[in-house]
């Protein structure tokens, strides 16, 4: 496990696989569960009248952590990857610029 989280950290892994499974797979996995940790720890349930994927500025700083560091992992991962992919340009530009709107959009984290 720890030669896999290695190798996507250091964008050894194609493309692809980065963005879709550990960008989008695991990262919904991740929040769902980061959501669940909150409900359940925190007994906080201040997300019924919004979407729970929408609105992090409810969430406790421990958990608000927690998807920063995952965030940035992710992120940096995929990026190297898109840096070592082969392939179509549009397809390296179209990750960075979503990879740019992610991290762009994590102040909405403290400021939602």
């Amino acid at each position: 496990m720890e030669k896999l989280i290695n190798k996507f950290w250091n964008g050894k892994i194609p493309l692809w696989k980065s963005y879709w499974l550990v960008g989008e797979l695991s990262n919904a996995l991740f929040i769902l569960a980061i959501f669940n940790f909150e409900i359940y720890f925190f007994k906080n349930n201040q997300f019924s009248n919004s979407l729970p994927f929408l609105d992090f500025s409810n969430f406790s700083i421990l958990s608000k952590l927690f998807l920063i560091i995952w965030t940035v992992f992710i992120t940096v991962g995929i990026w190297r990857s898109a840096e070592r992919y082969k392939g179509s340009l549009i397809w390296i530009i179209c990750t960075l610029l979503f990879l740019s709107y992610r991290i762009f959009t994590l102040r909405l984290i403290f400021f939602g």
